[in-house]
């Protein structure tokens, strides 16, 4: 598996900091499946790259929200998707006879590559353009006036 702690960098810091975490997991997830195939220690793991996944997601969803960011119930629905197969997993795995296949991780690696290389980047290029657009439409000395 061609598993790294690659760039996860979208400007945006505490969605860049899930990212990590969530890739960090998976690569633990990994290793276990390659060290000791520990069915009981994956599961654990499991369970805690969900709660970190189903988090982000919640956070990230409402920051698409409060941006009305147009993309984000098709964003939601792959969240969605995603989590689903994070649990379809943990049942795959608690069945004696998959305790020890490792292919399943490999898929859930390239879902989380793939979404933060595109629909998350996409997010966040949108986002930095329209950050960019109310600034330059700002009327000069709006901010400290309307401080005043």
């Amino acid at each position: 598996m061609g598993m790294s702690n690659h760039n996860h960098g979208l400007d945006t810091k505490v969605i860049d900091r899930d990212h990590r975490e969530i890739s960090d997991l998976l690569v633990e997830i990994n290793f276990v499946v390659a060290r000791d195939g520990d069915a009981g220690r994956r599961i654990h793991n499991l369970r805690d790259l969900a709660r970190a996944t189903r988090s982000h997601f919640l956070l990230e969803e409402a920051m698409m929200d409060a941006s009305k960011f147009p993309g984000l119930a098709l964003h939601r629905m792959r969240h969605k998707w995603m989590l689903g197969q994070i649990w379809q997993l943990a049942n795959y795995w608690g069945k004696e006879k998959n305790a020890l296949t490792r292919e399943p991780i490999d898929l859930l690696w390239e879902s989380h590559t793939a979404h933060v290389e595109s629909e998350d980047r996409s997010y966040g290029l949108w986002l930095h353009g329209t950050c960019r657009e109310i600034e330059r439409d700002r009327p000069f000395g709006s901010i400290s006036s309307s401080a005043q």
